[in-house]
């Protein structure tokens, strides 16, 4: 990569089949594979902190300082603990406009996450190019607008509202694994050099990117998504929660961000795609072939998303009165063409720490 300067079946508040509109406009793939899931007890490597790099609209870098939080048990009862790695001072980031306009997420703090050991992490084997949940209308390639910040970042944190709060901090930690390896089912192989794209809702779930403000198509979450904005109206320069990372030599990469909060007509979740290194854009189309290697979209456990959305702004303000039905189905992670697939999460602190294993065919 060069550096450079959704559907639903469930009828929420109205009569429309929203899963109907969406497959028309892409946001699901209709082919749905197999899916298994196989624990893991190996550990991935640590990533060492690097130098801070500037810090991106809204956002504040990194101050490269060294810390360790406390270990912690998650559900699985597995011990698992997250470590900070020293890095340089990160620069500092630039402030929201007068006008509110939303930051772009940190460009590069100077704390590089360290993962935890990925023990009884779920994991999807891939059986097509795209699974079921499909890509989604949002995807913006790194090399798509020539006059574009870089999304070649660790930390991508921000939102759509600078006046909002900004929501949980969430270090996700993505392991991609050979599919092809006898020992896949054993203690995986990692794939390294792999670019892992991810993008997901701001905590009032707001997609950076889409839908000008003030226009027909700007971004409204509290109301049933029905196709505005589209895949073509890309019309913003914010890129908050949305990042691009390479695999290291044990197949990880983390990001620092905000847990996702949920918009009407779609349950919380993560986009996920990866391509060869050096892969190029094709556009604002769904991606096949050439340097696509997998697609999907995986999802949080209902409880562990109502105890963070109940408890934590923004998130708390969209959970009761007249939003109460449209949330309580956003968090159930069984919406019709999912991909069954649920990150292993906990709290350490009030951060969220989230990890989910991959495993593709690489060539």
């Amino acid at each position: 990569m060069s550096e450079k300067k959704e559907p639903a079946a469930r009828d929420l508040l109205g009569g429309v089949d929203r899963r109907q509109v969406l497959i028309k406009l892409g946001a699901f793939a209709i082919t749905v594979p197999v899916l298994g899931a196989c624990g893991d007890e190996g550990s991935a490597g640590s990533e060492t902190g690097g130098g801070g790099g500037a810090g991106g609209s809204g956002g504040t870098g990194g101050s490269g300082a060294s810390t360790t939080s406390a270990s912690t048990t998650s559900a699985s009862s597995a011990d698992a603990s997250t470590s900070v790695g020293t890095g340089g001072a990160g620069g500092a980031g630039e402030g929201g406009s007068d006008t509110g306009v939303g930051g772009m997420g940190g460009g590069g703090g100077g704390d590089s996450l360290i993962p935890p050991p990925f023990d009884d992490v779920p994991m999807c084997r891939a059986q097509n190019k795209t699974d079921g949940a499909g890509q989604g209308p949002f995807f913006i390639h790194e090399l798509e607008k020539n006059d574009d910040i870089s999304l070649v970042r660790q930390d991508i944190r921000g939102r759509y509202n600078e006046s909002a709060a900004p929501g949980v901090e969430m270090h996700l930690h993505l392991r991609v694994l050979d599919l092809s390896k006898p020992d896949c089912d054993g203690k995986g192989v990692g794939v390294p050099d792999v670019d892992v794209y991810i993008w997901h809702t701001d905590g009032q779930g707001f997609y950076s990117g889409f839908g000008a403000r003030g226009s027909a198509n700007e971004q409204n979450p509290d109301a049933p998504y029905a196709g505005r904005p589209s895949q073509n109206n890309l019309d913003t320069t914010e890129r908050f929660c949305r990042g691009v990372q390479t695999t290291d030599a044990n197949g990880v990469v983390s990001f620092r961000s905000i847990f996702p909060g949920w918009y009407n007509g779609r349950d919380v979740h993560i986009h996920f795609v990866c391509f060869k290194k050096g892969s190029t854009s094709k556009g604002r189309v769904t991606y096949q072939g050439g340097d696509h290697i997998f697609t999907t979209q995986f999802y949080f456990d209902p409880a562990f998303t109502d105890s963070v959305h109940t408890k934590y702004e923004p998130y708390k303000a969209r959970t009761t009165g007249n939003l109460a039905t449209a949330y309580a189905g956003a968090i159930k992670a069984d919406e019709p063409g999912n991909s069954g697939l649920r990150a292993k999460a906990w709290m350490e602190g009030d951060v969220v720490v989230a990890q989910m294993q991959i495993a593709v065919t690489p060539t």
